[in-house]
């Protein structure tokens, strides 16, 4: 056959899904090799690849499930803090300290971001020097080290302990888990794995609600401490990622490692599997000198204008979330809604909004490749500004006495769909164009930066938003999001590139206006 010429080949494997290959005079010629096999294969060749991409496939889900449990128990903390700060503020509050005040509410919720600033570094390292495995074990000890002290808080300093590892277990699951899956996946299905992060925490956040208001605060703990013993030892049987054993020179594991997640026997591996082994020890083969050469960082690999540009993007974009109002919101769900005198109970109007959080972040997994980044952030961002504009004149209104009892729908209304559209824009894609418009050898470097901002940004949003209702109004705030929100906007429409479907050079043009990036040392470094 001749691999110049375009054939396509069709496969059926999983849930009816079709990959389908086609070979170019330009592709990569270890691709090339693997489609050019296929393509000679014979029927019996055929359905060994059709069966090992199903069991590829099951097996990667599970194991995405697994490492995403740490997420599910992250959405569960954050799912606990709302009723439950209502609670310790109440006359009924289980500490012996007696009900907290509006700054201890604040430092409550915020002080968990302290632990979620250092995750990145500290997760990061130990994932470059220990491995991916040792990075996901490390965050299952903290998450059980966090929990575990839970019934024994009787006073404040426990529970900020509590938050502290708990918050730094979360900053290590958004900075490691994504990184792991993907490394673990294959092309055809990383990004539908890759979801599971935002579903995972809104699922979470969703049952956290629901158990504290119809079981209670204590069995929130319990399912979470069985859950961190689940996850633990789950990695403790998972294989390290092949990739980072490549690029540590154990070909041998890496190439056992892969089979596992492959679903590929020893003795009759696939040509698909033997061309994806020639290709990562292809990219992770270069010599040392090279390589150092390569992957070396200084000050002056930020400051040229192909790379600044992406980096001031960045910088901006991350902080659409916090600036859009959801992150207190999630945070002080219920107490919103006891401040606004829905008609719905605190508990119940905070289910809803969790039920439409998750229903929001799965439309987003289902759109975000066909609508595009620019439009989810636009449409995102100014129908959070309409929901918040909603909320702080019904506030308003409330305030200035107002008879206002036909109206009691639009609390629940307004910050249901403010959550609904955030989850399908603003609450994952800032995080999905970090990773396609910065240049490799800088992403890491960077993302890093943008991690610790983000941590930083909701820390000061959360502990002061109890303060600033109480002194300005709630009404006050909910205007400065839809400002914020107003200007993410125009941020978008007028210095982000579209990025959906580009190659990192083309969207690197795109920001050049059509030059090409002078620079080509862009050797990968991890997330």
């Amino acid at each position: 056959m001749d691999v110049s010429t375009p054939k396509p080949l069709t496969i059926t494997y999983g849930f009816c899904a079709r990959t389908h290959f086609t070979l170019s005079p330009d592709a990569d010629p270890v691709a090339k090799c693997s489609i050019k096999a296929v393509h000679s294969a014979g029927a019996g060749e055929v359905c060994n690849i059709v069966l090992v991409a199903q069991r590829a496939f099951v097996r990667a889900s599970c194991v995405a499930c697994l490492a995403n449990l740490a997420t599910l128990i992250y959405g569960l903390s954050i799912g606990w803090l709302s009723p439950n700060i209502i609670l310790m503020s109440s006359d009924d509050t289980p500490l012996t300290t007696g009900k907290i005040t509006n700054e201890e509410q604040g430092t409550v919720g915020s002080i968990g971001t302290i632990g979620c600033m250092l995750a990145p570094l500290v997760c990061g390292w130990v994932a470059e020097i220990a491995g991916r495995k040792s990075a996901l074990m490390l965050i299952g000890v903290t998450q059980l080290v966090s929990w575990a002290v839970m019934p024994f808080a009787t006073n404040l300093s426990v529970i900020y302990a509590s938050r502290i590892f708990g918050g730094f277990a979360g900053g290590g699951t958004l900075s490691i888990v994504p990184l792991f899956v993907s490394e673990i996946s294959e092309d055809r299905i990383r990004g539908t794995l890759g979801t599971m992060l935002a579903i995972s925490c809104n699922f979470g956040i969703l049952l956290g609600f629901i158990i504290s208001h119809y079981v209670n605060c204590w069995a929130v703990t319990y399912l979470a401490l069985l859950l961190c013993v689940v996850y633990s030892l789950g990695c403790c049987f998972l294989p390290e990622s092949p990739q980072y054993l490549f690029v540590k020179k154990k070909k041998e594991k890496a190439i056992k490692a892969l089979r596992f997640y492959r679903g590929e026997e020893a003795e009759s591996e696939t040509s698909q599997f033997t061309a994806e082994v020639a290709r990562f020890k292809d990219i992770h083969n270069a010599g040392p000198l090279k390589k150092k050469d390569c992957n070396q960082i200084h000050i002056k690999d930020f400051l040229t204008r192909s790379r600044w540009k992406p980096i001031l993007i960045c910088v901006v974009v991350i902080m659409f979330p916090a600036g859009s109002g959801s992150i207190p919101l999630i945070t002080y769900t219920a107490k919103i809604f006891q401040e606004s005198h829905s008609n719905l109970s605190p508990a119940m109007s905070s289910i809803v909004v969790a039920t439409l959080q998750l229903i929001g972040s799965y439309v987003s997994t289902m759109t975000v490749e066909k609508a595009g980044r620019r439009v989810l952030l636009v449409v995102s961002t100014l129908g959070c500004a309409v929901c918040t504009i909603t909320m702080g004149t019904y506030t308003f209104l409330q305030e200035m006495n107002v008879e206002i009892d036909w109206f009691r729908w639009v609390p629940v209304a307004s910050m249901s769909a403010l959550v609904f559209i955030n989850a399908i824009g603003i609450g994952i894609v800032p995080f999905i164009i970090m990773t396609e418009i910065l240049d490799p050898k800088i992403r890491g470097s960077v993302v890093t930066f943008c991690l610790l901002e983000f941590s930083g940004v909701a820390y000061l949003v959360v502990k002061y938003f109890p303060i600033a209702v109480a002194h300005l109004g709630m009404y006050s705030c909910m205007w400065f999001f839809s400002c914020c929100c107003v200007a993410s906007a125009t941020f978008v429409l007028t210095c982000m590139p579209e990025t959906k479907g580009k190659s990192f050079e083309q969207i690197s043009e795109s920001l050049n206006g059509g030059k090409k990036s002078g620079h080509r040392d862009v050797a990968p470094t991890p997330v």
